[in-house]
């Protein structure tokens, strides 16, 4: 048997999330890393304050997503991404690729640097 959790205790992880992240949360696009050592930062985008909406059977859903129009670049692809703080504590790490990952990048998994680097949208879903 699986373990599972209770919609309310999967919303009241979602917003915990959401309300650590703080009002000054960044998706930051990584070459390579771990939740412990996140790794090198190719692009940063902003969240808006609140982040993310209310939690919805686990599911937080971002709100409006800045873009970073002055990418730092990478000669490696994008392989993880970090939702932190804006002082760089990291909460959630996940993985990105083209396609079937945490994160899918339509435009290639290498950044130029001064690319623009947009996310359209995000969802974060606690496990049940």
């Amino acid at each position: 048997m699986a373990v599972t959790h209770s919609t309310a205790f999967r919303d009241a992880v979602a917003d915990l999330v959401d309300s650590t992240l703080s009002t000054t949360a960044k998706l930051v696009f990584r070459l390579s890393g771990n939740v412990g050592t996140p790794g090198t930062a190719v692009a940063t985008l902003s969240f808006a304050n609140p982040a993310f909406g209310a939690s919805s059977s686990g599911v937080i859903t971002a709100d409006t997503i800045t873009s970073d129009t002055n990418a730092t670049g990478n000669a490696s692809p994008v392989a993880t991404a970090t939702l932190q703080t804006g002082a760089g504590t990291v909460v959630v790490h996940c993985a990105v690729a083209a396609s079937a990952s945490d994160i899918n990048l339509s435009g290639g998994l290498t950044v130029g640097a001064g690319d623009t680097v947009a996310c359209s949208s995000l969802t974060y879903t606690a496990m049940p």
